[in-house]
């Protein structure tokens, strides 16, 4: 009797619970789609259909891309639209009615997604600011850290890496316990390579809990892991080529003075920003990732090319396999102009998932301060404003080299020929 009434006590519970959850969800704003695709902008940034509706999850989560900064968030869908202006830490519910059939429990959440903040190892209590050295090898930027207690690892630093990854072929992978699988797309093509969800990372007496990392198959000799803007998400980076180091704080005290401020969005944590581009006789505007892992100039992807349908309008070196070596006239980052770049340009008609992002042969050339908390990018110019990067008289002047060195080629292997003949002949 004691155990039935007990039951009865439960059931009564949890249909009072069902039925106020009921009501409440009676109570939520709603939209109407025929599509399972939504767009979203989230601040200024546009996302074409980027959210599927699944009916089966509930409540689908959406995170808005910099959770501290007060922003309007618009999901559209085929048929409808609903705006919700985010406060950090508040979550925003409504209905999307797919088909006037599901009934599908949406979240928008400004908040961090599995946060990832470092623990300083040896740090005085008063002090707010991390220090991380660091050293170049081309152009790019690398540490010196430890992974699960294996210690002397080269670590480059990516900001437009999407999560952090280790090399196949690094002796740190003994230490290492996989759990699954994620499918990668890089220079090695699109494969299903071996993740692990808990790792700890130590780098400059700073020590990352619970990361997530992917084995990856595309590093060079020597390089043991890339990490990104996934562990830095709620910082704000500052870094100094010039002193090479990199400083971590949550506050913006430094003088900014001389520094061109850019607004930034994201895609899975990395940071884009608008830069111009000249094609022609016309300028074209266009968010490009911050890519500090690529040792080059530049990539243009399709995005930008398919945007503007410019594939037939670059300037063209010549062709190979499904590329262009173009020459980009202009690059514009606020007041400072780059000409003549030499870079790559893959067609439109055989799509490729690279994003358009700027290398750091064009950003070491500036000091820069990346604002994770508020959306913002500073730039200053620094002394490497000089080095070069790949421009068309560089590359004209190699292909007179290398025309030179085949002409050279083919007199000598003539001259070596007439010769081999002259002296058959004589002996006839």
């Amino acid at each position: 009797m004691k155990l039935a009434t007990q039951l009865l006590t439960f059931t009564l519970i949890f249909a009072a619970f069902m039925a106020t959850k009921a009501q409440d969800q009676q109570n939520l704003p709603v939209i109407r789609a025929s599509k399972s695709m939504v767009s979203i902008r989230d601040g200024k940034l546009f996302a074409k259909d980027v959210w599927k509706l699944t009916p089966t999850t509930a409540p689908d989560i959406y995170y808005t891309q910099v959770p501290r900064a007060k922003r309007k968030i618009t999901f559209i869908t085929d048929k409808d639209s609903i705006s919700f202006t985010t406060v950090y830490g508040k979550t925003y519910d409504f209905i999307i009615l797919l088909n006037e059939q599901d009934r599908i429990l949406t979240r928008i959440s400004a908040n961090y997604e599995q946060l990832l903040n470092p623990a300083a190892q040896s740090k005085p209590a008063k002090q707010s600011v991390d220090t991380i050295p660091f050293f170049m090898k081309n152009s790019r930027i690398y540490f010196k850290g430890s992974l699960n207690g294996y210690k002397d690892l080269t670590i480059m630093f990516d900001l437009g890496a999407g999560m952090s990854c280790l090399s196949e072929k690094s002796p740190a992978k003994a230490a290492v316990k996989f759990d699954g699988h994620i499918s990668v797309q890089n220079t090695d093509g699109t494969n299903n390579e071996p993740s692990a969800r808990m790792n700890s990372l130590e780098i400059a007496g700073l020590r990352w809990d619970n990361v997530p990392l992917v084995q990856i198959r595309n590093l060079a000799d020597g390089e043991d892991m890339i990490i990104g803007n996934s562990l830095f998400r709620d910082k704000i980076v500052e870094v100094d080529y010039e002193k090479k180091l990199m400083i971590l704080t949550d506050q913006l005290n430094k003088d900014l003075q001389g520094y061109q401020i850019h607004d930034v969005d994201y895609v899975q944590y990395r940071p884009r920003f608008e830069v111009i581009i000249k094609v022609g006789e016309r300028d074209y505007p266009f968010h490009f990732l911050f890519g500090t892992g690529r040792d080059g100039s530049m990539l243009i992807g399709d995005d930008f090319t398919n945007r503007y349908r410019l594939w037939n309008k670059y300037h063209s070196l010549f062709s190979f396999g499904r590329k262009k070596i173009i020459v980009i006239q202009e690059l514009h980052i606020g007041n400072q102009v780059f000409k003549n770049i030499v870079t790559n340009a893959n067609n439109p008609n055989y799509p490729n998932p690279k994003q358009s992002l700027l290398g750091n042969k064009i950003l070491n050339q500036f000091n820069f301060i990346l604002d994770n908390r508020n959306g913002k990018l500073y730039l200053k110019a620094n002394k490497l404003q000089n080095d070069n990067y790949s421009t068309y008289n560089e590359f004209k002047l190699a292909l007179v080299f290398i025309a030179i060195f085949i002409i050279g080629m083919l007199i000598f292997i003539g001259y070596r020929f007439k010769k081999s003949y002259l002296r058959k002949k004589s002996t006839l």
